[in-house]
């Protein structure tokens, strides 16, 4: 009877096992599973969040004067009351009448692709966007106080692209001449 009885607890315990421990072991596998996948997740984490603290460590670093220099190079918006104010700047530093100055409604420009279908994917990828605005000014000056204007445009921190140059004949070396450009802003 003794050993019947063991034989029995012995079959009971193998069923424990098979039914309830079993499925409990399988549990607890899936559970650790998903622990490790969580602590990958967080070190990810935690590593983001260390290069975003050194990002803003280096952003702040960065003096006022460079950013607002950089501001003035490529501004968040487009500007045209700064723009105006540089162009009148220029042209008074040259002796030149700034008759007119006209801006035009902003437009969106982007890169286009490249013909190649490999070089197409990859500019896709990568598409520059900026907004442009674009103005028309009527000036008066002589010749050579004309061309210190376009040089002074060419240096200047703000890219100005100039697309038509028109011009009439006055009277006495003056000249009118009508500048269609355009500069960019940040999207």
């Amino acid at each position: 009877m003794r050993t019947i009885f063991t034989i029995i607890l012995l079959l009971a315990a193998v069923a424990l096992v098979i039914w309830v421990a079993r499925p409990m072991w399988d549990e607890m596998l899936k559970l650790r599973a998903e622990k490790s996948a969580i602590e990958d997740a967080l070190a990810r984490l935690q590593d983001l969040q260390n290069l975003r603290d050194e990002l803003l460590q280096t952003y702040n670093a960065i003096p006022k004067s460079k950013l607002d220099r950089l501001n003035d190079f490529l501004p968040p918006k487009p500007d045209s009351g700064n723009m105006l104010v540089m162009l009148e700047k220029l042209t008074r530093d040259r002796g030149i009448r700034l008759r007119r100055v006209e801006f035009s409604k902003s437009e969106s420009q982007s890169v286009q692709p490249a013909a190649s279908p490999t070089a197409a994917v990859i500019l896709r990828k990568e598409t520059a966007k900026t907004n442009t605005i674009s103005y028309t000014m009527t000036i008066s000056a002589s010749y050579e106080a004309f061309r210190s204007f376009l040089v002074a445009l060419e240096k200047n921190l703000r890219i100005i692209d100039v697309t038509d140059i028109n011009f009439t004949g006055g009277s006495a070396n003056l000249f009118e001449f009508t500048l269609k450009a355009k500069s960019y802003y940040q999207k």
